[in-house]
């Protein structure tokens, strides 16, 4: 086992066209554009474990997460094949951004165009109670919005009371 892994640097995203995914990510999500560079050679090749791998990658951050970072990578050579993972298959993956407004973030997107899972749904957690609700980005990659804060319920307010008090 390693020591401990101590941050979490960024995710990736293998998008099929960068600027359609900029578009997407950046203008319509609004997240800031921080670097963007151009990788070939042996060094790209080795890590990929491909011959002759070529790619732009772009980085993004959320305005209130600075640090970490979501990487849009285009494979310029090989090319790439759009995955055909689906939620709750193994190898799929998802993430999770957070927007104040749940509600009005998924009408304007969905009036942008964005192709949404379902409508809205609320976990209660029973400390809390969590709006979320999937979304997919143009290539089809599954992403998630969900309302930040939380609503606290009743019994996580009691809960922190009885705590305070006998403090």
């Amino acid at each position: 086992m390693i020591s401990s892994v101590s941050v979490l640097d960024h995710v990736s995203v293998t998008v099929s066209d960068l600027e359609r995914s900029l578009a997407f990510y950046r203008d319509l999500l609004g997240m800031k554009e921080v670097e963007r560079h151009h990788l070939d050679g042996e060094t790209i090749s080795k890590m990929a474990g491909k011959p002759d791998v070529e790619m732009d990658v772009v980085r993004l951050e959320a305005p209130e997460t600075p640090g970490i970072q979501l990487d849009l990578q285009q494979y310029l050579k090989p090319k790439s094949k759009v995955s055909m993972a689906e939620l709750g298959d193994s190898a799929h993956a998802h993430f999770c951004f957070g927007v104040p407004d749940l509600a009005a973030a998924y009408r304007e997107l969905k009036a942008d165009g964005v192709e949404f899972v379902s409508e809205p749904v609320e976990f209660d957690l029973g400390w809390c109670v969590v709006d979320v609700v999937f979304f997919k980005d143009p290539d089809g990659f599954v992403l998630e919005l969900m309302q930040v804060p939380f609503r606290r319920t009743e019994t996580s307010e009691a809960v922190a009371e009885q705590s305070e008090a006998g403090a």
